[in-house]
């Protein structure tokens, strides 16, 4: 008898919730454009230092990171020693981040092989950092918390604006009549300057990984002058270097483009099915963008862990020997 009580009780909770939603959105209450622009707008300002949302919310996913990093390892015995079989048993989000650690170290070892304790810091926080980001999309409250503000002139002709308590879709008149709602979170990796940060950091570290690894030899992948002694050969082998060196920047350019996107075509379809079809309609495209982030860390991570293999391999004639 109970057990239904609270299915019933259950049900009703749940139809109360859809007829609020449907009931809203039938008046206009809260019902505005879906507005998705490149650039990210500034939130709040500490000191001379503009914060965007994004970088906002690359600032909580560092955080979260931190949190769940805390909450893996305090439990973890310090004297290994002295610890009992039971405290040696992983529990709880321990366990869960143990696993997805292992999974991944065996991945990076595969390719890697013996240098795989010199990458594989580096690549596992890259996937996490990026699949937080990427995941921060489907979050409820992105792109709908946020405050109201005059809108620009563009804005006003372009944007929904809001009068009073209503969002209505009339352009405002000049650009200081009506408000714009400016998000205050934003997934970082729909920001083009965050995945350009990461590609610089991914291409960088590559050369540094190559340099310590090779020195001076490390360069001659992009120009070697004592190739032209070989006569044409050496001038074919120099310039086949000379468009290695152009890919270098080309990755950087690649990696950028692919990360943003991805994730900001992802924020711009779920702007546009949750306006077109609200609700229960648009439920699959989250499950979308949720493999989609998934999939967008996992290749960022692995192409930055293909730069440091090869950058660490010799490119002369001894390496192919």
């Amino acid at each position: 008898m109970l057990k239904r009580l609270l299915t019933v009780r259950n049900l009703i909770i749940l139809v109360a919730i859809v007829a609020l939603f449907v009931i809203s959105g039938l008046l206009g209450l809260g019902a505005y454009k879906p507005s998705v622009e490149l650039a990210a707008p500034v939130v709040f300002h500490i000191g001379p230092f503009s914060v965007t949302n994004a970088i906002f919310c690359a600032w909580l996913a560092m955080l979260l990171l931190i949190i769940v990093s805390w909450l893996a390892t305090r439990r973890m015995p310090k004297n290994l020693e002295a610890a009992s079989n039971t405290d040696l048993v992983p529990k709880g989000i321990q366990n869960v981040m143990e696993t997805i650690i292992e999974v991944v170290y065996d991945l990076v070892k595969d390719i890697a092989g013996p240098k795989v304790s010199k990458f594989f810091p580096i690549v596992m926080t890259i996937f996490l950092f990026v699949l937080v980001s990427n995941w921060f999309d489907v979050l409820p409250g992105f792109g709908t918390i946020g405050k109201l503000e005059h809108p620009t002139e563009e804005m006003a002709t372009n944007g929904y604006i809001a009068k009073g308590a209503i969002l209505t879709s009339q352009p405002a008149a000049s650009p200081q009549e009506g408000y714009v709602m400016v998000s205050l979170f934003r997934p970082p990796s729909t920001d083009l300057n965050f995945t350009l940060g990461l590609a610089i950091i991914s291409v960088g570290l590559s050369w540094y990984f190559g340099i310590r690894a090779q020195g001076a030899s490390f360069f001659k992948q992009f120009l070697d002058v004592s190739a032209f002694k070989k006569g044409p050969m050496g001038v074919v082998q120099n310039f086949a270097g000379l468009l290695e060196f152009v890919g270098q920047f080309t990755r950087i350019i690649s990696f950028s483009f692919r990360l943003f996107g991805n994730i900001f075509a992802g924020e711009v379809l779920l702007a546009v099915m949750a306006f077109l079809i609200p609700y229960i309609a648009s439920l699959p495209f989250y499950g979308l963008e949720v493999f989609v982030g998934f999939i967008q860390a996992v290749v960022f991570m692995m192409l930055t862990l293909v730069f440091f293999v090869t950058a660490t391999m010799g490119h002369g004639s001894e390496e192919h020997q």
